[in-house]
């Protein structure tokens, strides 16, 4: 839709839109006259009741000629204070009508029966007879009445005035509007076949184009099928190689697992043996052999450990994992309680933040992946300072991070994209390198995250991300 015919459009819609709106303040302020005359006519007709032969002349007149009864002069007087009530609306919202409403000889009335009402229990009280009292008290109330019928039918001839003229002016703005209206659906649809024939004659030309091209496009068709041929090829080998990959990552994986566990029953004896050796010998060995014979068990514990990991990392890579929703206080406590004797030889103090929120995970891998990070923080402590590890969690719409933080000695930031690496080791403190592996695949197994926020020297903040899922998700081996 190019410029013009947007213009068009919109203006038909603005017309359309202005026609409604005409109709809609008609009918909104003709509601609004009939309130009004509905209003005032009942301001009106409540005047006439409150004064009049059921109201305040009747009362009056009841007080004369039933002088026992002394509720009538009550009934008068509150007929009388509802009238002048009425009054005073009936004025001023007549007055907003017609500019201004004044009505003397009602008020008049009013006031007259004020005092006569004022006057009527002094003269009853001289036992006046109901002829002198009719002489004292006496009022013309024809002139009232008479004002107002006179208010009423010009109201009324008000407001059939004013609706007249609000129909006049609409119609008129109506009449307006609906002339601009088709003026402008008539250049729409002037416009909208201007432009068919032109798309028309575009067609045409287009036509002939096209059958000049069909040549060209026979042998671009022939181009494009050998390239797609192509990148089928290609294809196919992407796949192969992929496989290849997979198999030979399967195979890497239980390359590590056999070596692991065939190597580990050697080191195991290796290590016995040694250690039965340096017992049996102890008051024969020289300084330099006991330390080498230590040197050999220590190495074998080391080789122990690190088989061990590289084990558990094998089997954490290859197996079929389950998730749920895991309760993060439980498993916590678990692993504190594992760590019970090293958390007391560093004087380390845990705090754990209350209601940890759940995550949605596998209970014993996130329990291996807590044990690591707990024995990281134990491990790599600072000499000069209390260890204080704070545990919590956050939790976003997609994801619930478990956060374990240490006053420790820290990693430097150019470490922190190679930390995660298997054998990776920044410190001479025992250790197989593993660990932090073990954690990254464990959060790899669960589409999570593992982040570290650290300086030298001023501790770590690992966090544990979860993806937020269904209970009971199963995850394929890697």
């Amino acid at each position: 839709m190019n410029t013009k015919n947007a213009v068009l459009t919109t203006l038909l819609l603005f017309f359309i839109t202005l026609e409604m709106l005409i109709a809609l303040d008609y009918k909104s302020k003709q509601k609004e006259l009939n309130q009004k005359r509905v209003a005032i006519y009942a301001q009106i007709s409540e005047l006439k009741n409150q004064i009049g032969y059921v109201g305040l002349i009747d009362n009056f007149k009841n007080a004369i000629l039933r002088a026992e009864d002394s509720h009538h002069i009550d009934k008068a007087s509150e007929n009388l204070r509802v009238a002048t009530i009425q009054l005073h609306k009936i004025e001023l919202q007549g007055g907003l009508i017609l500019g201004e409403l004044k009505m003397p000889a009602t008020r008049d009335m009013l006031t007259a029966y004020r005092e006569r009402l004022t006057l009527l229990p002094s003269l009853l009280d001289k036992n006046t007879n109901v002829r002198e009292l009719g002489h004292y008290l006496r009022y013309d109330d024809k002139p009232s009445h008479l004002e107002i019928e006179a208010i009423y039918q010009k109201v009324s001839v008000l407001f059939a005035s004013q609706l007249s003229d609000l129909l006049d002016r609409k119609f008129k703005l109506g009449f307006l509007v609906m002339v601009a209206l088709l003026l402008t659906l008539v250049a729409i649809i002037r416009f909208f076949f201007k432009k068919q024939q032109e798309a028309l004659e575009l067609s045409k030309a287009l036509n002939v184009k096209m059958e000049s091209h069909e040549i060209d496009m026979a042998r671009s068709q022939t181009i494009l099928l050998s390239v797609m041929q192509d990148v089928e090829k290609e294809k196919r080998q992407a796949t192969t190689l992929n496989e290849k990959l997979i198999n030979k990552n399967k195979q890497m994986e239980q390359f590590i697992y056999t070596v692991s566990h065939d190597l580990k029953s050697p080191l195991v004896t290796i290590a016995a043996f040694s250690q039965k050796l340096q017992a049996e010998l102890v008051d024969t060995l020289t300084e330099k052999q006991s330390y080498r014979l230590s040197r050999i068990i220590q190495n074998a514990d080391n080789m122990e450990l690190l088989l061990a990991d590289l084990l558990d990392l094998s089997r954490i890579v290859q197996q079929a994992i389950t998730t749920a929703n895991v309760d993060v206080n439980i498993v916590i406590e678990q692993q504190c309680l594992a760590l019970e004797e090293a958390i007391s030889e560093a004087s380390a103090r845990i705090n754990i933040a209350k209601n940890l929120d759940t995550v949605s995970a596998n209970e014993r891998l996130l329990s291996e992946g807590i044990l690591n990070l707990l024995s990281n923080a134990l491990r790599y402590l600072e000499p000069a300072r209390p260890l204080i590890i704070e545990i919590f969690t956050t939790k976003t719409s997609s994801a619930t991070t478990l956060h374990i933080k240490d006053n420790g000695i820290g990693i430097d930031s150019k470490y922190h994209k190679i930390i995660f690496g298997l054998f990776e080791r920044l410190s001479t403190t025992k250790g197989s390198g593993v660990g932090l592996t073990i954690v990254k695949t464990i959060m790899d197994k669960h589409n999570g995250r593992v982040l570290i926020d650290s300086q030298q020297g001023e501790g770590c903040c690992f966090s544990l991300e979860f993806p937020n899922i269904a209970e009971n998700t199963n995850t394929k081996a890697s």
